[in-house]
């Protein structure tokens, strides 16, 4: 026994670490001969299904047009509603709970198909921590329905190849979803970024302490309560973003924290936007999860996830810990963005957050090029990829025709109009198919015009970009 026990400590570090990371893939866990028993319909599905009863009330959270970052409210005034929902899995009984819930996102507010956030709670209107689908127990759910993105794959996609090679990514199934007993279609039950031992395990601030871990996210100020005033937001830096504090909040939140969450973010960023790193700076290397930020370049640029490390941009850190990126949002990836289109060349991230200063650092540079070219050969090979849409797209089955037949007129462009479509009228499919083609061959073709040009990111590490550079 002993041996064996000092065999495998010795083996222990040839052990390629990215193959202890755990992720459920719905689509291969699943199996397709279930089926989910429903007492209101008569649809046959393998997934599980979502209903929504919201006894009759007007879910508030509809695009106001007339006013940028306004969105419609009850006739009492308020942003959400309390309604009742139903999970059902399997031949199982419903699993029945309360939520508050709300339309959510920002384009996507105006879209036919809206998507939700869920809010649990408990018969005295506390929050109520509920585990769904294999996921953890939490309170604060995403219920994305994937409506521009007409392959419904890229968040499902996206999200559970990053969960493989980074420590943290929002867990996602699969479900249909019905509203007051009507279909609407196949949705995306997702995880938010949130502190809980199943998502972020945060260290919690101790009593009457001001010192804590935190998440933050930068996004357009318009959508948000109060701003964090952080060194990247009062040197503009991050402009035209800004920060809001996630975590701490409600109960934890005071004061004292959102100022030491300001300090300290301040001092981080402060650090890393020293320069130059030419004389030895690495301080920045302590302060921050090298390999995730590499991470997150590579899975957002092989997406061409425009909107990252501008808009929709998360970072946490424990107090134990280091400044952490997280990953979310990808329905705009991959030409989908709705306003413009972007080809598959070129970089998004080099002018992002954090990263306009780190690849200035040679170091940092090598290290993110040599992490691509070993992600390109396993979790990210191109031939991988292609199998993993096949085999979900075989998965999801009959859901993807009846979601289909439910928004029949997305692909009707005899309807086209510049909210549900993307900009301009040919950039848009005529069917399922025809989403699905498109998506993997922009894919392969972005994979190798970064397979192709990886090692030019050294630019902007070289001298001549910035040796004219000082600190003011």
């Amino acid at each position: 026994m002993i041996p064996l026990l000092i065999l495998f400590l010795l083996l222990l570090p040839l052990i390629d670490q990215n193959e202890l990371k755990k992720r459920t893939h719905q689509h291969k866990e699943m199996s397709t001969n279930t089926y989910t028993a429903l007492d209101f319909s008569d649809i046959d599905t393998h997934l599980p299904v979502i209903n929504i009863d919201t006894d009759g009330q007007m879910v508030p959270g509809e695009s106001i047009e007339e006013v940028k970052g306004s969105y419609e409210v009850t006739e009492d005034g308020e942003s959400e509603i309390k309604a009742s929902i139903q999970l059902y899995e399997g031949q199982s009984s419903p699993q029945e709970m309360n939520a508050m819930i709300h339309y959510r996102g920002n384009s996507s507010r105006s879209f036919r198909k809206k998507s939700y956030d869920l809010n649990f709670i408990d018969n005295n209107q506390q929050k109520k921590d509920v585990p769904m689908l294999g996921m953890e127990a939490d309170n604060n759910w995403s219920l994305h329905g994937p409506y521009l993105d007409r392959s419904l794959l890229r968040n499902y996609l996206a999200m559970n190849l990053t969960g493989e090679i980074m420590d943290y990514a929002p867990n996602v199934r699969y479900v249909e979803v019905f509203v007051n007993d009507k279909y609407e279609g196949l949705y995306l039950l997702m995880e938010k970024i949130s502190k809980s031992e199943g998502r972020l395990a945060l260290t919690s601030p101790e009593n009457n302490s001001n010192m804590t871990s935190y998440i933050v996210e930068y996004d357009r100020p318009y959508r948000m309560e109060s701003t964090l005033d952080n060194f990247l937001t009062y040197t503009y830096k991050s402009f035209p973003s800004a920060a809001e504090l996630k975590y701490p909040q409600n109960d934890e939140y005071t004061k004292g924290r959102e100022q030491f969450v300001s300090r300290d973010l301040s001092y981080l960023t402060n650090v890393i936007y020293q320069f130059p790193y030419a004389q030895g700076n690495k301080h920045y290397k302590s302060l921050i999860d090298v390999q995730a930020f590499y991470d997150y370049f590579i899975i957002n640029e092989l997406f061409r996830n425009i909107d990252a490390g501008h808009y929709s941009t998360y970072f946490y850190r424990d107090l134990k810990g280091k400044l952490t990126p997280v990953v979310w949002d990808f329905n705009n990836s991959l030409d989908n963005y709705q306003e413009l289109a972007f080809s598959e060349s070129g970089y998004s991230l080099t002018q992002g957050i954090f990263y306009e200063r780190l690849l200035k650092d040679e170091d940092f540079t090598n290290g993110l090029i040599r992490r691509y070219t070993e992600l390109r050969k396993n979790e990210l090979n191109e031939k991988r990829i292609n199998q993993y849409i096949d085999d979900t797209v075989d998965f999801l089955g009959n859901a993807i025709k009846r979601n289909n037949i439910r928004w029949q007129d997305m692909y009707d462009l005899s309807q086209y109009d510049t909210k549900n479509y993307l900009h301009q009228v040919d950039r848009n499919v005529d069917d399922y198919e025809e989403a699905i083609t498109q998506l993997k061959r922009y894919l392969e073709r972005r994979g190798k015009w970064l397979d192709n040009n990886i090692d030019t990111l050294r630019q902007y590490s070289h001298p001549s970009r910035h040796s004219h550079e000082s600190i003011k």
